[in-house]
Parts: C-alpha cells; structure tokens; sequence
C-alpha cells in the first residue's frame, strides 16, 4: 500500500472513529446528566467502586483532571452525599476519598440504567448490523493488540 492511500485511510479511520465516538458519549452524558452529575463524576464513582479508597492525586492522575478540578468534582459528590473524605491512618496529611453506602447503591443503579438505555439503541439494529459490531470490535481488539509490540 501506497503511503498517500495510507493516509488516506488513517484520515477516514480517524474521522469514523472520532465520530461514532462523540456520538455515542453524546448518549451517554443525555442519560447520565438525568442525575445532575457529569460523566466526570461517574469515571470517580466507578474507580471508587468496590471498596477503594483514593487520594485526591491518585483520582487526578487515574482520570487525568488537574488537582483543583479534582476538588471541585468530589465537593459536589460529597455534598450529594455519595463519598466522603478519610484520613490515611495516622497521616493526616493525605486525605483519601471513598465511596458511602449511598454512593455503592448510586453507582449500581445508575450502571444498570446506563447498560438497559443503551440497549435500547441497539433495539434498531438488525441482526446483521449487530454481527458487524461484534466483528468490528473483535477487529478492533487484534488490531490494538498489534500496536503494543
């Protein structure tokens, strides 16, 4: 293959795939803004999720929002009561976030309700068009293999 028809064909997988991405977040922030919280504030819930407790720096690096944002994020999940703040032991200096029961109930409702409303968007598709999703990623999948060696 040709390095122009390379290109080419970087520039329409790059366009395609930033497509289908926007519109599928687009989706995803409609369902999740239901709640009154953005999608930010669910990537916390979900790295909170099963017993973990975080810092504030762990939580900045992990979503890779700046420290300050980090603050502001988790002062409006405090405030709807879904994590608190701990202390590490006996350094007080690092304070660590972690999820409340409220917070565990909120994130396993919202994910169900998240998965069944976007099983509503694969309600009109036909079975032809689901079997080319499920071969796309499985593409996907090999192809991303590949670039890690």
């Amino acid at each position: 293959m040709q390095n122009d028809e390379k290109l080419i064909m970087i520039k329409e997988f790059t366009k395609s795939f930033h497509d289908f991405n926007n519109r599928t977040l687009k989706f995803i922030n409609d369902q999740l803004n239901k709640t009154g919280l953005v999608r930010t504030h669910f990537e916390i819930l979900n790295a909170l999720a099963g017993g973990k407790d975080l810092s504030m720096s762990d939580l900045s690096e992990i979503l890779h929002v700046t420290k300050p944002n980090i603050t502001v994020l988790i002062d409006k999940l405090v405030k709807q009561g879904y994590v608190e703040r701990v202390s590490r032991g006996n350094d007080r200096r690092v304070i660590l976030v972690r999820l409340t029961d409220e917070g565990e109930k909120f994130v396993r409702k919202s994910s169900e309700e998240l998965i069944q409303s976007s099983a509503q968007l694969l309600d009109y598709l036909d079975e032809e068009d689901l079997e080319l999703i499920k071969e796309t990623t499985q593409a996907m999948k090999k192809l991303l293999l590949k670039f890690d060696k």
